[in-house]
């Protein structure tokens, strides 16, 4: 059965992108690759986005706090945007959708993990769609891959999991990083 894993971290999304030719030669706690030093040096190649974001991990986990793991079974998970749209929820809509802004053109070769990037200012809002959300409401909403236990799941994370990253994240001012990957 296919798993997907969500990872949350409270980052400075800031310090993250200006790690893009910053000049330097490694971050300490993350191992020097190919592409680290693409990055390090300014020289992002525009087709290779999860080139980059690959590296998310290791650099949201020394750069920032480690938030925690949860893990959903099945796939499509993206499907939730939908969701979330249809019961009215367009903080956690935008939260679920909105993909790492790598810069200088890097362009969207479908990254994978899949990052979102949920900045500071919009965090209230996602808290105020996760205390307005009714999580009975969400095997009503089936879609094209998710099914009633997957939308059973998805309440469960968004009652247990989702909330407390969300508030660790606000109350010191931070980003919140959210990478999901099916491929541990």
């Amino acid at each position: 059965m296919a798993e997907q894993y969500v990872a949350a971290f409270a980052v400075d999304a800031a310090l993250l992108l200006r790690l893009p030719g910053s000049g330097g030669t490694g971050l300490l706690g993350v191992p020097r690759s190919a592409a680290l030093t693409e990055l390090l040096s300014g020289r992002l190649r525009a087709d290779a986005d999860s080139r980059y974001t690959a590296l998310l991990p290791a650099l949201a986990g020394t750069l920032g706090t480690p938030l925690g793991e949860a893990v959903l079974a099945g796939r499509h998970w993206d499907e939730l945007t939908g969701v979330f749209r249809t019961l009215g929820l367009p903080a956690l809509a935008e939260l679920w959708s909105r993909r790492w802004p790598w810069p200088d053109g890097a362009t969207d070769d479908r990254p994978w993990p899949c990052p979102t990037l949920t900045p500071h200012a919009t965090l209230r809002a996602v808290l105020a769609d996760l205390a307005a959300l009714d999580p009975e409401s969400l095997p009503e909403h089936p879609t094209a891959n998710l099914e009633d236990d997957d939308l059973e799941d998805a309440a469960w994370f968004l009652t247990e999991h989702l909330p407390t990253w969300a508030s660790h994240a606000h109350a010191h001012s931070l980003d919140l990083l959210l990478l999901r990957d099916g491929t541990r």
